[in-house]
């Protein structure tokens, strides 16, 4: 259920409760004719009007007749007549004397703004600034705040604020666990430590994000939550997917198959696939016979501990995609539990129309999905369907995913209006599309401007007009013909922009950078953060090309940046292949990463708030089995990379 709904269930039960009561029925005689009917009086909007102006006519009682108009305004937001309801507070407010009243008005106001609009929030922290109190209404201005703070994506603080509301405890608990799961695990201790109203949720959160994928910790961590809870809303009602995952055993896959194309074309990118899954699997196998050898030592090796150790000899065996038809790939892995690829995008799709179901699939491409629920008709097979419900996953590099990221840090770090350049191809100009789609879900946000370069001259003139150096630089010269004198002066860029995004590759980048740098005013109050995609950079790259690249702020996998934690890994590689270009060390990274990922990708499809730590990144993957990457941040600084911390 949406936020929205949650606040208009709170409103109409706290409208039921304000505005009407119930009355007493007395018994009464039949005494009445057969002819007579009792008709019991409606009280909508038109009755509270009608009231309103009959009262005031015979009474003269401006109070009484403010309340009638304002339980009219109420049942007008009840009948869904926003409109009429904003109308009639805004005649009604300059004539509101009572602070209950004038409170009671902010309220509904505040309320019919958020129903009718997302660009309204603005106004109504305004409205909220303004009260002078509460008076009665707390529950209801509890969930004004708690959908302000959701706007802002500051999960924490709306969470705090639903807690004070009157929603059903269910719904309630299920909202603050939904909102907590958003906060990276860093900020979820650091509110443990201070926030005492959700112990709980955020107990349970860390929980959840450290020991999800080690199944026999995380029950022994589970059980100590509930005993310390015992009788909580969150504890009775555990989150479905947690109940999920605790039922699901991890993907025993004893062999696996892998599809790549490594003849034709592509062959050189399969190829860098297939030797990052041999790394990963050499590596799994080096890591259980000394995990045999010491149990043995020790006199320790146990039955389950044995069997344990067999699973991680897997049997794997790798076949050349290229040219085949789903048919013959499907014969190919017939004898298989689990099928590793393919690469192509139309070879995924055609193969998943004709795989058996009890096949699981890891397909190294991402496609167009479809989610179909079921029909009205076959609910009652619905529990056989979803026994039969195919385990396909998609894990690819996509750029997209970047350049959410890229929107999501930029507005957290509250940059509103950033500007774009982005090289004129199909994938800069789809993670431009990707970047403003993300920027513009937040209500309010200015849609970015877009700029598309052609070669190094246009891409020159996009920055000059862009940033407004060639208006400014007019300027200079028409002061200079008039003045009949030299003007010495300098270029100012417009001050309404406050961050510039680059989605071009390194040489690109490294053209662009300086070009920004010079275009930038020396009298600016501050100076303009320049962000760019992992495509901007490269491990190739000398010092002086660093140089050019200074105090860039870019995302790319931890594989590609210093200082991470598979150096010996990294040093095997390099050794291996000194020449490699920066697009097979990345999709050698994938491989490793699709072969250690598998065992675990039935729990992170149950729990999408945990991630599993790559060489290609946090991973995390969808309810519709669509892996997605966050990657980390690192900043140029004079001729090195820097790690930046994490979101």
């Amino acid at each position: 259920m949406s936020f929205r709904a949650l606040v208009m269930f709170s409103i109409t039960i706290l409208c039921f409760f304000s505005c009407s009561s119930s009355p007493t029925r007395q018994p009464q005689k039949i005494t009445v004719k057969p002819t007579e009917k009792i008709v019991e009086q409606i009280k909508d909007s038109a009755y509270y009007l009608t009231q309103a102006k009959q009262n005031y006519a015979r009474t003269n009682n401006l109070y009484q007749r403010n309340e009638y108009l304002l339980h009219a305004a109420e049942a007008l937001q009840l009948e869904q007549q926003c409109e009429k309801s904003i109308r009639v507070l805004k005649v009604l407010q300059p004539k509101l004397q009572d602070n209950r009243h004038i409170t009671h008005g902010n309220v509904l106001l505040a309320e019919c703004y958020l129903i009718l609009s997302d660009e309204v929030y603005d106004n109504v922290e305004v409205i909220l600034a303004n009260l002078q109190g509460d008076y009665g209404y707390q529950k209801r201005i509890a969930a004004i705040k708690a959908q302000l703070f959701v706007n802002k994506k500051q999960w924490l603080k709306a969470a705090e604020a639903l807690q004070a509301t009157n929603i059903e405890d269910s719904k309630r608990t299920q909202t603050i666990w939904q909102w907590v799961n958003k906060l990276s695990l860093s900020d979820l201790e650091k509110a443990r430590l201070s926030d005492t109203t959700l112990q709980p949720w955020l107990q349970l959160a860390i929980i959840v994000k450290r020991f999800a994928l080690d199944p026999e910790m995380f029950n022994q961590q589970l059980v100590n939550w509930q005993n310390r809870h015992l009788g909580h809303p969150l504890v009775s009602n555990l989150p479905l997917e947690i109940q999920q995952s605790l039922l699901e055993s991890p993907i025993q896959a004893k062999r696996i198959a892998v599809l790549l194309p490594l003849t034709g074309r592509l062959a050189n990118q399969g190829q860098a696939i297939k030797e990052g899954i041999l790394a990963a699997y050499l590596e799994s196998l080096d890591s259980a016979e000394l995990y045999s050898n010491n149990a043995s030592q020790d006199g320790e090796l146990s039955n389950d501990a044995l069997a344990d150790t067999a699973k991680q000899y897997r049997e794997i065996r790798f076949f050349d995609s290229a040219l085949k038809t789903a048919q013959q790939l499907n014969e190919m892995v017939a004898d298989f539990d689990v099928v590793l690829g393919p690469l192509v995008k139309k070879q995924i799709i055609e193969l998943q129309a004709v795989l058996p179901k009890d096949k699981i699939l890891l397909a190294l491409n991402r496609v167009e999905l479809t989610a179909k629920g079921p029909e009205i008709g076959n609910l009652d097979s619905l529990e056989e369907s979803n026994s039969s419900i195919t385990e396909h996953y998609f894990f690819s590099l996509a750029p997209e995913d970047e350049a959410q990221q890229l929107a999501q840090h930029i507005q957290k770090n509250q940059l509103v209006r950033p500007i774009i350049f982005a090289a004129d191809n199909p994938t800069t100009q789809r993670m431009a599309a990707a970047f403003i789609a993300t920027w513009q879900e937040t209500p309010n946000a200015t849609r970015p401007d877009l700029s598309i370069f052609t070669d190094n001259k246009n891409m020159r003139t996009q920055v000059s007009e862009k940033l407004d150096v060639a208006q400014s630089d007019k300027r200079i010269k028409q002061i200079e013909t008039l003045a009949d004198v030299e003007v010495f002066g300098v270029e100012r860029n417009r001050r309404d922009i406050d961050s510039i995004v680059l989605f071009a590759n390194p040489e690109q980048t490294a053209l662009l950078n300086p070009i920004i740098e010079a275009s930038l005013s020396p009298f600016a109050r501050k100076s303009l953060s320049v962000f760019a995609s992992s495509r901007s950079y490269s491990v190739d790259l000398n010092n002086n090309s660093l140089r050019d690249l200074r105090n860039l702020t870019f995302t790319d996998m931890p594989w590609m940046l210093p200082e991470h934690r598979w150096q010996p890994l990294a040093n095997q590689s390099q050794q291996l292949w000194p020449q490699r270009q920066d697009t097979l060390l990345r999709l050698f990274a994938m491989g490793f990463d699709a072969y250690n990922l598998l065992p675990n990708l039935r729990r992170l499809k149950s729990l999408p708030q945990i991630v599993s730590h790559g060489l290609t990144g946090e991973i995390n993957v969808d309810e519709q089995g669509v892996l997605h990457r966050s990657l980390p941040w690192a900043q140029v600084a004079q001729d090195r990379v820097k790690l930046l911390a994490m979101d």
